[in-house]
Order: structure tokens, then C-alpha cells, then sequence
């Protein structure tokens, strides 16, 4: 008897576990049954082994460097740059039209510098010279649109009313320069502006001898507190008493000539001309629709012919996707990219590349100069081309991908 309840003790138990088991060895239910039977598979293809560039080029898009922050005079080997300044008629009161040019002792141009400087920064040679423009310009004008080489043409008024020669001190601060000029035009703006007749401003024109471009410190339009460049009026009152009156610039412009580009062996990004980089590229390699979990760009500088300005080499870099958009506007999608030693690397170029997998699965990705450098640098940054003599130079697309599963 006590045999048989041990035998029946062991088959209840025995039933009771099994029960169990096979409960959590039913099928998984209807919802979770393809996660648990799918496998992802994750895949690396680079540019070593397919052919993801069709074509690239430096492509040249005009840099408006007007209400930007920084303006430019000088010249140095094929570089050279002038600036234009209009000031604020606000700053031209009819209380000041009984002023005589006896009454005025001084008429100064005073110019903030920055510490951005290229060229001969050891030995340098700079003068420039001021002069009275006389016709309209807007943010369109180019150094061709001024000048006659070296020479400013008929949109000037050919005699200078100012000149500047000397050293400039490069800080970590701006370092005000003040230039003299004849005290006339004063007397003639204030009449012009009681009779609504356009002021068109101030011509810094770099002479052919200058070794160093400079920056300067300019209008922004959305930082009020930066130094830009103002003409300050010393004069006797009418009470006899020495006044200070200033006139404020309104609009700071640069136009900028360069070297010619090499736009056939390699790429250039060129800041305040500018050159940017435009890359063809064909990604049909990779599965329609397919996951993009990590893209990067890879370009080589040539140190050999890069050059840039006193406060070193660019370390950051913009690029982006425009589509159908002019490339002087937004992008569609934007990302950066970071230099480290004589490689720059766009990190995330995923986005773009997913969008052209849903269309034609082909795009062009622009580089260029982040941010303002584009146009308060004088910075050229030339990379390899796509035929570069040594492979490992040349521009390399990396792409780890994953197929969707599409029902």
C-alpha cells in the first residue's frame, strides 16, 4: 500500500512538471513569432571594392562676405582683397550743416583689426588707400566690379582722400587703427543727406606692394555688441568747446581675388572667394531601401599645396545634401566634419544616402568651410582627387548597411 501512494506521489508530480514544460514550449504567439525567428545582418562595403564615386569637382560659389563679421585689406601672392564701408545716415544730422571746415580739426577712420592675417606675417608690407565711391553697389560686387587690376575704376573717385602704412599688431583682441583723411567730404555728406541724395561710402584699397591680407573687424547683423569700422569728427562747437562725433558704418563689405584653382587634379575648398567640394556618387551597390547604420567620408589634405592664415588649419568642415536647392542657400541635411592630423572625416553622411536608396540611389554631397569661415577666412584646403597616384590618398566612402525586410 505505502509502495503504491509512493508510485502515485511520483506520477502526479510527474504530470504536474510536465505540464509546466511544455507550457513555455508553446509556439510564440502571432505577434512575436517573426521577431523571435528573424536575423539581422549587418554588412560593411567601402569604396575599395565598389565603385561608389562617379565624378566630383570644385565647384565655385560666390561668397557674399557682406555684414559678416570680418572684412578684408591686403594682398599676398595672388591674394588680395579690398573693402567697401557705408555708413549710417542717422549719423549725418541736419543740426550739424552750420559746420565749417575751419570748425573741424580732424576727420578719422577708425579701423578694429582682428588676429586673422595671411601672408608675411613676419616681415610684412601693408598700406592700403582710401577713397570715395561714387556710384551704387549692393552685395553682388565683385574686385572686377572695382577695379581695373590694382586700380579702382570709374565707380571711385580716382584721388584718395586717405592712406595707411605700417605694421599691424596681431592679438588675441582687436587692435584699432585710426586713419587720417581730408575733412571735405564730411561737409558734402551732410548736404547730401538733408537732400536724400545717396551715400555710397568708402573704397580700402590694398596697394600692389602689400605682402599680408588683414581682417578686420565688421558689421554682423545679428551681433550689435562687435566693433566695426566708424569715422569719428573732432570739432569746435559752436560754443567754443572741442566735440567728438561719430558716424558709424551701416554696411561692411569685402571683395576678395584669388589664385587660380587646380580644379582638375584635386579638390579645393577655398574660403572667401570660395571654392567648395561637390562628390558624384552612385550607391546602387547597396540594396534598395536598406537600413544605413553608420556612413563616413574620408579626404586627404595635400599639405603641399593647402594654405592658410596664422591662426592655423581648419578643424572642422561642413557638408551637406542640397538636392534641387542653389548651393549658396540651406542644405536639405547638413553634417560636419572633423580634421585629425592630414585626414577630414564626415562622420555621418547616413542621411543623405538612405534618401538616395528610396529614389534614384544617386546624389552629390558638397563640402565646404564651416560655418563663417567660409567667409571670415582666407583659407584654401586642397585634398586629393579621385586619380590620386596613391590609393590610400584618394577620397573613400565606408557604409555599414542592413537589408530591410519589406512585406
Amino acid at each position: 500500500m505505502k509502495l503504491f501512494k509512493r508510485i502515485a506521489s511520483v506520477i502526479i508530480i510527474s504530470l504536474f512538471f510536465g505540464k509546466i514544460l511544455t507550457g513555455c514550449n508553446e509556439l510564440p504567439t502571432e505577434i512575436t513569432y517573426t521577431m523571435l525567428y528573424d536575423t539581422t545582418t549587418v554588412l560593411p562595403i567601402t569604396s575599395d571594392s565598389v565603385k561608389f564615386f562617379v565624378g566630383g569637382q570644385s565647384k565655385y560659389v560666390f561668397a557674399k562676405i557682406f555684414n559678416t563679421g570680418s572684412i578684408f585689406i591686403g594682398g599676398w601672392n595672388g591674394f588680395r582683397a579690398a573693402s567697401l564701408v557705408r555708413f549710417k545716415e542717422s549719423n549725418l544730422p541736419d543740426t550739424l550743416l552750420w559746420l565749417t571746415p575751419e570748425r573741424i580739426d580732424s576727420v578719422k577712420l577708425v579701423l578694429p583689426f582682428g588676429n586673422y592675417a595671411l601672408g608675411d606675417t613676419v616681415n610684412p608690407s601693408f598700406s592700403f588707400r582710401v577713397f570715395l565711391i561714387k556710384q551704387y553697389w549692393t552685395n553682388q560686387v565683385t574686385w572686377d566690379s572695382i577695379f581695373n587690376d590694382w586700380t579702382p575704376n570709374q565707380r571711385i573717385d580716382p584721388i584718395p582722400i586717405g592712406s595707411f602704412s605700417g605694421k599691424i599688431k596681431l592679438t588675441d583682441s582687436t587692435t584699432e587703427v585710426s586713419v587720417l583723411l581730408q575733412k571735405d567730404f564730411i561737409l558734402d555728406w551732410l548736404k547730401k543727406n538733408k537732400d536724400s541724395v545717396p551715400i555710397w561710402g568708402l573704397l580700402l584699397a590694398p596697394d600692389p606692394s602689400c605682402n599680408v591680407i588683414h581682417q578686420v573687424s565688421a558689421q554682423f547683423i545679428t551681433e550689435s555688441t562687435v566693433k566695426h569700422p566708424k569715422l569719428t569728427v573732432y570739432y569746435k562747437y559752436l560754443d567754443g568747446n572741442n566735440r567728438i562725433w561719430y558716424i558709424n558704418s551701416a554696411i561692411d563689405a569685402s571683395v576678395v581675388d584669388v589664385p587660380k584653382v587646380d580644379t582638375l587634379n584635386s579638390f579645393v575648398i577655398q574660403s572667401g572667394y570660395s571654392f567648395r567640394i561637390a562628390l558624384n556618387l552612385d550607391v546602387s551597390f547597396l540594396p534598395r531601401f536598406s537600413a544605413i547604420h553608420f556612413a563616413q567620408l574620408e579626404l586627404t589634405i595635400d599639405t603641399t599645396k593647402t594654405i592658410f592664415g596664422n591662426t592655423g588649419l581648419d578643424t572642422v568642415f561642413t557638408g551637406g545634401y542640397f538636392g534641387s536647392n542653389p548651393l549658396d542657400s540651406v542644405p536639405v541635411i547638413s553634417f560636419l566634419g572633423r580634421r585629425i592630423g592630414n585626414k577630414v572625416y564626415f562622420y555621418k553622411v547616413s542621411s543623405p544616402i538612405e534618401l538616395w536608396l528610396k529614389d534614384t540611389s544617386k546624389g552629390e554631397l558638397v563640402l565646404y568651410s564651416y560655418y563663417w569661415n567660409e567667409v571670415r577666412t582666407l583659407n584654401r584646403i586642397v585634398f586629393y582627387g579621385l586619380d590620386a597616384p596613391d590609393p590610400q590618398k584618394r577620397p573613400k566612402l565606408k557604409v555599414i548597411y542592413s537589408k530591410r525586410l519589406l512585406k
